[in-house]
C-alpha cells in the first residue's frame, strides 16, 4: 500500500491521487525496471549448443551408415562374392547405428536402455538365423544373458537412483559389488542349467562371498570412523 506524501493517508498502489487532498500521488513503480538495462539478461544457451552438435553428429553418422548399406546393396546385387559376409557387415552396421542413436540420448533413458537391449536381442537372432546353427544357442544362452544383464543394471539405476542423495563414498561401491554378484550367480545358472540339465552354481558362489565381505568391510570401514574423517574423505573425493 502507498501513503500520501502530503496527508499520510493510506491510498492504493494504483490511485494518481489522494482521495482526501487531492495531492498527487507519485508513481514508486516507475523506473524499477528500466527499458534500456545497462546489462543484457544472461541466457544459458548450453543445451541448445550441445543439442546442435549432437544432431550434427547424428546427421553425419547417418550419412556413413546409409553410405554402407548402398554399397553393401550394390555389391550383394552385382557382384558375385561372399553374400554371407555381407549380410554379417549389413547387420553389423545397422546395429552399431541403432546403438549409437539410442546412446545419444534421444530419447527418455528407460527407452534408450530399453532400445539398447532389443537391439541386442534382435542383433543375436539375426546372428543365429545367418548362421542357421544345428545348436539353440540363441534361446540357451544369448537371450537369458541378455535378458539377465537388462534386468540386473535397471535394478541397479533403481537402487542408485535411491540412494544417490546418500554417501557415494560407499553406496556406489556396494551397489556395484551386488550388481557383479548377482550377474555372477544368473551367469552361472544359465550355464549350468544348459550343461548339466540343472541349476548347480559354483564359480559364483566364491564371487558371491567374497563380495558380501567386501561390501561387510566397506560398511564396517565407513560407520567406525570419525565424523571428523569421513567428511575430510567426502570433500577429497567430491562425494
Amino acid at each position: 500500500m502507498a501513503y500520501c506524501p502530503k496527508c499520510g493517508v493510506e491510498v492504493e498502489d494504483d490511485m494518481k491521487s489522494c482521495p482526501l487532498c487531492d495531492f498527487p500521488i507519485p508513481d514508486v513503480n516507475a523506473g524499477k525496471y528500466p527499458q534500456d538495462p545497462k546489462y543484457p539478461q544472461a541466457i544459458n544457451t548450453y543445451d541448445e549448443d550441445h543439442l546442435g552438435k549432437k544432431n550434427k553428429a547424428f546427421f553425419s553418422i547417418s550419412i556413413i551408415a546409409a553410405s554402407i548399406m548402398l554399397i553393401i546393396g550394390v555389391i550383394y546385387l552385382v557382384y558375385p562374392w561372399n553374400h554371407v559376409l555381407l549380410k554379417y557387415i549389413a547387420l553389423a552396421d545397422l546395429s552399431i547405428f541403432a546403438m549409437v542413436f539410442f546412446a545419444m540420448g534421444y530419447l527418455k533413458p528407460n527407452y534408450n536402455f530399453l532400445g539398447a537391449y532389443i537391439t541386442v536381442v534382435v542383433t543375436c537372432l539375426s546372428v543365429f538365423l545367418i548362421l542357421g546353427s544345428q545348436t539353440n544357442w540363441f534361446l540357451s544362452y544369448a537371450f537369458p544373458i541378455a535378458t539377465l544383464v537388462y534386468l540386473d543394471v535397471s535394478l541397479f539405476r533403481f537402487v542408485l537412483k535411491h540412494t544417490r542423495h546418500k554417501s557415494q563414498f560407499i553406496f556406489i561401491p556396494t551397489n556395484l559389488i551386488l550388481f557383479v554378484i548377482v550377474l555372477a550367480i544368473g551367469i552361472d545358472g544359465i550355464i549350468s542349467l544348459n550343461v548339466l540339465g540343472s541349476i548347480v552354481l559354483s564359480w559364483s558362489l566364491i564371487v558371491a562371498v567374497s563380495g558380501f565381505c567386501i561390501i561387510v568391510l566397506l560398511q564396517t570401514i565407513y560407520h567406525r570412523i570419525p565424523e571428523k574423517t569421513r567428511r575430510m574423505l567426502k570433500n577429497k573425493m567430491h562425494v
